[in-house]
């Protein structure tokens, strides 16, 4: 279909536009029921992600999955579940079940390297990223009010990168210095 140029979005919008109701929500079952993923969007972009807490569930397991399958090691390849992360984010408008997700990857991530060993500089460097961008998101209006919540899992992680290779545990170390220092100011200013 993408090799045709002639067929896109603004086609397949006018053709929507003259389609009734009924139709349209034909059309919608028909996504759900094609995929998983066409399930958790669908849900998380159109029921309320905190009165249905499933929904934020169904996401973290996407994660946790990748990390860790059932029938053996999983995955060190992280695209599947940042991937989830986005699609929830941008389905859901959640900012704080982005924020827990954003963390329960990093979470899975230093699990990961804990139960299998030393894995490469890359792995490190895409978690230490997911970590950063869960930091500096924590430190905005928004996410200020979310620390409390957060703070003894990222005081959890400090203890357990403790050591870890490639100089990830030194930077989780020292990020969560930052943190919890902008904190204090934050809370010395009030």
């Amino acid at each position: 279909m993408k090799n045709n140029p002639d067929l896109g979005w603004l086609d397949l919008k006018k053709a929507l536009q003259n389609t009734n109701r009924k139709e349209l929500i034909n059309i919608i079952r028909d996504l759900y029921r094609y995929s998983e993923e066409n399930r958790r969007y669908l849900l998380a972009r159109s029921i309320d992600t905190n009165a249905e807490p499933g929904i934020l569930e169904a996401y973290r397991e996407v994660i946790k999955m990748n990390f860790f399958r059932k029938n053996g090691m999983g995955r060190s390849g992280t695209r599947l579940q940042k991937k989830a992360i986005r699609d929830y984010s941008k389905a859901s408008g959640d900012f704080s079940g982005t924020m827990e997700l954003m963390l329960f990857y990093v979470e899975n991530g230093v699990e990961f390297t804990s139960e299998y060993g030393d894995i490469d500089e890359e792995f490190y460097q895409e978690i230490y990223s997911a970590f950063e961008e869960f930091c500096t998101r924590l430190e905005t209006p928004k996410g200020k009010t979310l620390y409390a919540v957060f703070r003894e899992r990222l005081l959890k992680i400090r203890r357990k990168t403790k050591g870890m290779a490639w100089g990830f545990g030194d930077g989780i170390k020292l990020r969560v210095k930052e943190i919890e220092n902008f904190f204090e100011d934050a809370q010395s200013d009030s």
